[in-house]
């Protein structure tokens, strides 16, 4: 048999020449800095340590480990908390749920009534900057406003501000889009930039924390430098997960936020700027209105040799708004600066009814249930259409100042359900307007 005693001279107590013996492993430290030469036995193990700790940036830090401690100490026998029926989560989710549909079920009823008028102004104040970007939370009395570089949060009902703070985007940038994520629940805001940054924000509006940002990264790339450009502009495939980005780019890049990875980048085909987007799930299409006047139609199934469907020339100017109604038989509805309205059916190749409102138009939104178009002019004015092209609104004057004219109008957008429409404009305010009181 093989024995185990080790040969002469290297035994474990000193040798001939008195040095003690080292075990082979032991000669080698058990980590290694960048560029060694190797071993050596008179290295000692913590100060290979601190030279490898001395060239890793103090700035690269991750919260992976700590996440995956907590994740794998969760109890594997126990029922989830948001499954368990007597959670506090489960609770907080039903009253969620209760209110969504409480919500749903009482703006639908204000709508059928119909709309005479909506020039009621619930809400007034002066925002910190110029509103650049509006957005109504679906289901709490909470508006969005963002300026250059920061965003305001408003309670429409109260009249109070909820929340103020900087999104964190470079000098010579600016907010271009938001979309709420996951409003029926925990509710997350997107922001895009001109550059092709997108961040998303948690805890905002909330007076108990203070906002803080979940994720960020670079939506688009090679944005074109442009005299007059879009920025980035986005739309929230809620059903799905998906995130349609596109601007100042020759593309339209899809993003599936819960792979958290690029699906898709869809050539637009065109040598201008995309300057609004809509999509539908249950056809997966999308509409992209460009600056050139041209409303292009893809089909995400298809390949991207083939996936523009359809182009419409009819308009001769820039594309404020293209809307893809979300039900099956649902028309494009889209609107130049011109102020021309065309409606257009997917599957014709030109537009089924036209449209004429003001001209100058600055800003444009089309409310998803009432069949209401709100549009802003810089000759300081709102006006409100119905879908047949009559006027429902014309807002000059604000409430409660004398007569005081209103500003250029710089932004607007409905509520997704309430028929209220958000209204910034260039004097820095911000109104809210809804139907006539005797009608509420």
């Amino acid at each position: 048999p093989v024995g185990r005693d080790l040969p002469a001279g290297r035994a474990g107590g000193p040798g001939a020449a008195g040095v003690q013996y080292t075990p082979h492993s032991q000669q080698f430290p058990r980590t290694r800095k960048m560029f060694d030469k190797g071993p050596d036995q008179t290295a000692d193990d913590t100060d290979d340590a601190a030279g490898h700790r001395s060239l890793v940036p103090a700035t690269m830090q991750t919260g992976f480990c700590d996440w995956s401690a907590r994740y794998f100490a969760q109890p594997v026998m126990k029922i989830p908390e948001e499954h368990d029926l007597e959670s506090q989560i489960r609770k907080e989710r039903e009253w969620r749920f209760l209110r969504n549909t409480r919500v749903r079920r009482q703006a639908r009823q204000l709508i059928q009534k119909g709309i005479a008028k909506l020039d009621d102004q619930i809400f007034l104040n002066r925002n910190p900057g110029v509103p650049s970007v509006v957005k109504f939370h679906p289901f709490t009395p909470c508006v969005a406003v963002a300026d250059k570089d920061s965003i305001c949060f408003w309670d429409w009902e109260k009249g109070e501000k909820l929340d103020y703070f900087h999104n964190g985007n470079p000098r010579y940038t600016r907010v271009t889009a938001m979309e709420y994520l996951n409003g029926q629940d925990c509710s997350l805001l997107l922001t895009a930039t001109d550059d092709g940054a997108i961040r998303v924000w948690k805890n905002f509006a909330d007076l108990e924390k203070n906002p803080e940002m979940v994720t960020a990264w670079q939506g688009l790339s090679d944005m074109l430098p442009t005299t007059r450009g879009a920025g980035m502009v986005v739309d929230w495939e809620q059903e799905t997960g998906l995130l349609m980005s596109s601007g100042d780019v020759r593309i339209v890049r899809i993003w599936d936020t819960d792979r958290e990875m690029k699906v898709q980048d869809i050539p637009t085909g065109a040598d201008s700027c995309v300057t609004s987007l809509s999509c539908d799930s249950h056809r997966s299409l999308i509409v992209a209105g460009l600056g050139d006047g041209s409303i292009r139609v893809y089909d995400r199934r298809m390949a991207l040799s083939e996936c523009r469907v359809m182009t419409y020339r009819e308009h001769t100017a820039w594309v404020v708004k293209a809307y893809l109604q979300k039900h099956p038989e649902g028309h494009i509805m889209s609107v130049s600066v011109n102020g021309d309205v065309r409606f257009f059916d997917p599957r014709m190749p030109e537009s089924v009814n036209v449209l004429q409102i003001v001209k100058g138009l600055t800003a444009l939104d089309i409310h998803p249930q009432a069949n209401l178009i709100a549009c802003g002019s810089m000759n300081q004015f709102t006006a409100v259409y119905s879908g047949s092209g009559e006027l429902v609104s014309h807002i000059k004057y604000y409430d409660g100042f004398m007569g005081q004219r209103v500003g250029a109008i710089s932004c607007l957008a409905f509520h997704p359900h309430w028929p209220h429409l958000a209204v910034g404009s260039n004097d820095y305010y911000i109104s809210v307007y809804s139907v006539e009181k005797r009608a509420r």
